[in-house]
């Protein structure tokens, strides 16, 4: 049944359509197809795609492990293309790959744009690169100087002397001296350097029929002849290997500390009295590299030894020696330790007045921090 006010009702509805500023809404699209899920792959793994088209945006319709994908690629292709992929990272909305050989070969030129540099320069560079100071050299290799706590003093000085020859750092100095007939080569060869640059030696002499190189009393001179004979008749081949090689590297904290030394004008050591009982000495040179090496300055030298005992705690002797005597400056962590230096005062003038070596003054005094 039709209403009598339908006329009225469509009047309403014209009108309110005509008057409406809304604009209609838009006809309803088709969705985009939602891919099926992502290919369950591992880092590392390795696929290959094959390309199919080109799509509007750039990218590639790619068939990857049985199922069709959309390929963003960074270099290059064509469709009908087949890649040889690995897997860098997987995710829920996508899979991350990048070209097989690409990234070796990105590697490869960098590295042959790099300069290469000796051992020699890589020690230089460490050294110029601000690294920290070096840590005292080991004297005897770290091992005990003597086997039990002395009574005196006495035993420590040639066991102090003798590791400080051997320990490295003078071993230039110690080649002039060889020549001048001043040190032995048996001597010399206790030395780290020594050492390794003997181990060569020891064989090619044999090997050329010359007898070995023998180091006694008097014989230096024989002995450098020989010497300068073996590394005559030895090639450039068969000392390559010795310098360049492994053995060389050894020598490198050496090498560091004589480098470091010439800088700061400083000797740092450390090492064992006897076992169980570390030490640290450091001694300083005067020679700063001014001057004409006839200042009055040259004869004074400092040295520093830092020890921690059992009954005095932690205690640092600063010895300060001139052609007058020898001043000292003690310093103790502990009150008991600096009462019982003091105590013995008297004493340490004694010994060293026996010895022929003035004590020109004493101080004592609390460590920093005690």
């Amino acid at each position: 049944m039709i209403p009598p006010d339908l006329a009225a009702r469509l009047r309403m509805i014209t009108e309110a359509s005509f008057f409406n500023a809304d604009q209609p809404l838009p006809g309803v699209q088709r969705a985009r197809e939602i891919p099926a899920s992502l290919p369950d792959l591992l880092p590392g793994q390795r696929i290959f795609a094959t390309l199919q088209r080109v799509l509007p945006d750039g990218t590639f319709r790619a068939l990857v492990a049985g199922q069709t994908l959309t390929l963003s690629l960074n270099q290059s292709a064509s469709p009908g293309d087949t890649l040889e992929l690995e897997v860098t990272q997987n995710t829920p909305r996508a899979v991350y790959a990048q070209v097989v050989g690409q990234q070796s070969a990105a590697a490869n030129s960098n590295a042959s744009s790099q300069p290469v540099l000796s051992q020699t320069g890589r020690l230089i560079s460490f050294l110029l690169t601000g690294q920290p100071t070096p840590e005292p050299a080991k004297l005897a290799a770290n091992q005990p100087l003597l086997n039990a706590p002395p009574l005196t003093g006495a035993p420590l000085t040639p066991a102090l002397r003798q590791a400080l020859v051997q320990s490295g750092l003078f071993y230039e100095s110690h080649q002039s001296q060889l020549l001048s007939g001043k040190m032995d080569l048996q001597t010399l060869s206790k030395e780290p350097q020594g050492q390794v640059a003997s181990s060569p030696l020891r064989a090619t002499p044999g090997a050329s029929g010359q007898p070995a190189v023998a180091a006694s009393p008097g014989g230096e001179k024989s002995a450098l002849e020989r010497l300068a004979s073996v590394f005559s008749q030895t090639s450039q081949e068969e000392l390559a290997p010795v310098r360049t090689g492994p053995v060389a590297d050894r020598l490198l904290p050496v090498v560091h500390q004589q480098l470091d030394a010439l800088a700061t004008n400083q000797y740092l050591f450390h090492g064992q009295l006897w076992p169980g009982q570390p030490f640290e000495w450091i001694i300083d040179d005067p020679r700063d590299g001014q001057g004409d090496g006839n200042d009055e300055a040259l004869q004074e030298w400092n040295t520093t030894l830092r020890v921690t005992l059992p009954r005095l705690g932690g205690l640092e002797a600063q010895l300060h020696l001139t052609p007058a005597g020898v001043a000292v400056r003690l310093r103790a962590a502990e009150s008991g330790a600096i009462d019982a230096l003091e105590n013995n005062r008297q004493s340490l003038e004694d010994a060293l007045a026996a010895v022929d070596v003035p004590l020109t003054g004493m101080v004592v005094e609390p460590s920093d921090g005690a």
